[in-house]
């Protein structure tokens, strides 16, 4: 299962740990001890890495780029902030994170706060946007300033950038291939209920994936793609 409530969710999986029944969780965990293993689409530091890294290049190494979130309260996100605020300090210190605003996972608002950050923060050259909708809404932002001094990257879905990829005004979507999360998920949870899954296992033969590392209990689909023009009419999701 995918987790919504992590910890309301943890006390029913372990008690269905109790009867002997086998938990896999995927693309959101529940607490370690209450699944078996958690199928991890990316880890947080490889999507942190891939995002800083991106901004990096974009920039040539040096200025001063917004972060735009989902809830400032998101446990993920602000895994992944940790994360980019320590790519930025061991891999480009010429980088800066001039400011960090929530979007609350809702396009108008993402809109919104990217055409602040470009009037108080003149000096931004990139909007990380690290919430699906927050990406479209700041480049519709940035496409409306006619700022074509901004780029705009970030973490979301093929579909809803195309045509601000296309345009040029977003350069970068990071994501992972969700067709490939789903097979891997549904190949590992078979493993699992057959007993060709067991607690410490180093990695996994996945069909058509090859081999998957399993690091602890977390089986770890790999790094995250990046979706530019040169490949993102490629994928439908």
């Amino acid at each position: 299962m995918a987790v919504e409530n992590r910890a309301a969710i943890s006390t029913v999986l372990n008690k269905a740990r109790q009867r002997g029944i086998r938990v896999l969780t995927w693309d959101a965990d529940a607490e370690p001890d209450a699944r078996d293993f958690f199928v991890n689409q990316a880890t947080p530091q490889g999507i942190a890495v891939a995002l800083t890294d991106e901004a990096a290049r974009l920039l040539g190494g040096r200025g001063a780029f917004a972060i735009v979130t989902g809830a400032l309260s998101a446990a993920n996100q602000n895994e992944w902030i940790r994360f980019i605020r320590a790519r930025v300090a061991e891999a480009h210190p010429q980088l800066t994170i001039a400011t960090i605003r929530p979007s609350d996972d809702d396009r108008d608002k993402a809109f919104a706060e990217t055409q602040t950050i470009m009037k108080v923060h003149p000096d931004v050259r990139l909007v990380m946007a690290i919430s699906a909708p927050a990406v479209p809404g700041s480049a519709e932002a940035v496409r409306q300033a006619g700022r074509t001094d901004v780029n705009v990257i970030g973490l979301s879905l093929p579909n809803i950038n195309k045509p601000y990829v296309h345009s040029g005004v977003v350069q970068t979507v990071v994501l992972w291939n969700t067709r490939d999360l789903g097979y891997l998920t549904v190949y590992a949870g078979a493993l699992a209920a057959g007993g060709g899954l067991t607690a410490g296992a180093h990695s996994l033969q996945a069909g058509r994936l090859g081999a998957i590392d399993v690091r602890g209990s977390e089986i770890v689909l790999g790094p995250p793609l990046l979706f530019n023009k040169s490949n993102i009419d490629r994928f439908d999701f």
